[in-house]
């Protein structure tokens, strides 16, 4: 059976920027604390900045682009075309975030918002499924959770994390099925207060910051399933893999999310489909 390629890798320049090369050096060092995340689902794996005359820069970039199946039949057959476009896309992305410091929202063609409907992951099945409460000091960016507030206790924030195998993502017309060894995967939480226009504060809760994966180096795969947000890696670095003891191999517990867009741990539901559980979630 003939396979299809499953990543694209581009390599794009950006000359005659208008600033020094220790500007933008600073620059995507602070970029590369967030993962490029708004370069997702491609993956930077490297970055090299470089002085030019006048005062200005130039700066490299390596990227991995993940493909989709058919994806990778359009590029199969048609590699320049397909490459052409991505490498533009993303040209476009980097040379507008460099000048303009923000990303540029442009309104999502049809074609877009009809796949990405088609592709977003409804439900997930964990096995195992436990939980870890944890208090710990953590760099939080503010950005993340605009609409919430950080709750600060002797100067440590209170963290929840749901851990397990991941077994089975289900779309609207497709099912990812993994095999054993199952992934290690995690969601992780932090509590908060609700944060209102005025300033003022509102109820307390659990908010939803990301997914993990044990392997930090395979977390970008996190996107080509469906599974976003990914974590800063500011964040991500500072999570101990403590967490990960937790998982009992041998109890053979199934459990069902359903909710994979809701922004608060209660309204991120699991339910039980098997009944050897030792760990009951609330």
């Amino acid at each position: 059976m003939r396979k299809f390629p499953k990543t694209l890798f581009v390599s794009i320049s950006l000359e005659h920027l208008p600033m020094t090369e220790g500007e933008l050096k600073q620059f995507c060092i602070e970029w590369e604390d967030s993962r490029f995340q708004n370069l997702r689902p491609a993956v930077v794996t490297r970055w090299k900045t470089e002085t030019l005359a006048l005062g200005k820069s130039k700066v490299d970039f390596e990227l991995i682009f993940p493909l989709r199946f058919w994806d990778g039949l359009i590029y199969f057959f048609f590699p320049k075309r397909y490459s052409q476009k991505e490498k533009g896309k993303l040209t476009d992305i980097l040379r507008n975030y460099i000048l303009f410091k923000e990303p540029i929202e442009k309104p999502k063609p049809f074609k877009e918002l009809w796949i990405q409907f088609w592709k977003r992951p409804i439900t997930i099945v964990w096995l195992n499924l436990g939980f870890t409460k944890l208090r710990m000091e953590l760099d939080f960016i503010p950005d993340l959770l605009p609409n919430a507030h950080p709750l600060h206790f002797d100067g440590e924030k209170k963290l929840y994390f749901r851990t397990g195998y991941l077994k089975t993502i289900t779309y609207r017309f497709t099912k990812k099925e993994f095999k054993a060894p199952y992934p290690k995967f995690a969601e992780m939480y932090i509590k908060t207060k609700d944060k209102h226009s005025d300033q003022s504060f509102g109820k307390t809760y659990y908010s939803f910051l990301g997914y993990l994966l044990e392997t930090k180096d395979d977390e970008y795969l996190l996107s080509y399933f469906g599974l976003n947000p990914i974590l800063p890696m500011s964040i991500r670095k500072e999570i101990p893999n403590e967490i990960w003891k937790i998982i009992h191999p041998e109890i053979q517990s199934q459990w069902l999310e359903l909710n994979l867009l809701g922004n608060e741990l209660e309204f991120r539901t699991v339910y039980q489909v098997s009944t050897s559980s030792q760990n009951h979630l609330r």
